[in-house]
């Protein structure tokens, strides 16, 4: 299948992470380069509650770290709540080139200069990889008149004000960018579309369960629990094919004329102006923690897409998606 214009070929990843190895193994002074580590406790920074998703992946990774020794000094998670995710950023970037702290990122450090919710963007930290992509699910009550993702958009094509779409946490998040695309590239002004967001994405399938609102899009897994309960029924997915176990189940977007492809990544971040030598030690942490057997299965078990990334590679990444972002933030009228 064809790689993704939002996702690097895992093969050229890895032949570009065994050439960047193997330059350094020649390279003068690599051992100096790479003697950096954490003289005193590591400090994972979240900017959600507790629960959410990004707590819940810092908290495995903290355990995994602790558990198998890929740290030599302790690790522990902070949660640092508030003004979507601008509190923990604050935070971070006031320790630049301190390499005990790090934080666990995802596309609104991708997306929040462009709409003007943040004054932060990707570029005002370090980079230090990527882990995985999530994919987006949108779904209705299972007693909706809309019977699947052709339906809706055949539906909002004739009148895109016909339904109406809850999303969280804000507008232009992973959430919200994904039923964008499906309805952009059908065809749809989406700027006519209702949107309404919540801050969470229980908040988001309590109003869809209630008929607050006709469509949610959130988490696939957080689909996945409302579908095992019969409360909801997936349209489409954004993933780039069907995915397996029981999301095996869930159409994708690209099967029912609208070709999307589209995730929300998660990684990790430090503050700005760490050194060579530091980058390089937590990317080999976070290498260590991908050939993790409990985190694979973790990741085969939740339907998350595993795609190490580096530093470099995960600012090529976010350099493409920084492009598209813009085109759809425009489209949605949304780009400051």
């Amino acid at each position: 299948m064809a790689a993704s214009p939002l996702q690097f070929n895992r093969t050229r990843s890895f032949a570009a992470g065994a050439c960047a190895a193997a330059a350094l193994l020649v390279a003068p002074g690599v051992a100096m380069a790479q003697a950096w580590k954490p003289q005193q406790q590591v400090e994972i920074i979240v900017g959600s509650a507790a629960g959410s998703s990004p707590d819940t992946m810092a908290r495995m990774i903290q355990r995994i770290w602790q558990e198998k020794r890929l740290l030599e000094v302790p690790a522990t998670v902070m949660n640092r709540v508030g003004g979507g995710n601008t509190i923990a950023w604050t935070f971070l970037n006031q320790r630049p080139g301190d390499g005990h702290y790090l934080m666990i990122s995802n596309i609104n450090l991708s997306a929040g200069h462009l709409t003007g919710t943040s004054t932060f963007s990707y570029r005002d930290f370090t980079a230090l990889g990527i882990l995985f992509h999530e994919y987006i699910a949108l779904s209705v009550n299972v007693d909706s008149p809309i019977k699947d993702g052709k339906d809706l958009l055949a539906r909002l094509k004739q009148d895109p004000g016909s339904a109406s779409l809850g999303v969280s946490s804000v507008a232009g998040g992973a959430n919200h960018l994904a039923a964008g695309l499906a309805f952009k590239t059908a065809g749809i002004d989406v700027k006519k579309i209702r949107t309404v967001v919540f801050d969470s994405a229980g908040k988001v399938m309590t109003a869809t369960l209630g008929g607050h609102v006709d469509l949610a899009s959130t988490s696939i897994t957080a689909a996945l629990r409302q579908v095992r309960a019969g409360k909801v029924r997936v349209l489409g997915v954004s993933a780039p094919r069907r995915l397996g176990g029981e999301m095996a189940q869930f159409p994708t977007w690209r099967e029912q004329g609208a070709e999307v492809d589209f995730s929300n990544y998660r990684g990790m971040i430090g503050p700005k102006g760490l050194s060579i030598a530091q980058v390089a030690y937590w990317e080999g942490v976070l290498a260590a923690l991908d050939r993790d057997e409990s985190w694979r299965a973790h990741l085969e078990k939740t339907q998350l897409d595993r795609q190490l990334m580096t530093g470099r590679e995960t600012i090529q990444y976010q350099d493409q998606l920084d492009g598209k972002l813009r085109t759809i933030f425009g489209e949605l009228g949304l780009l400051k």
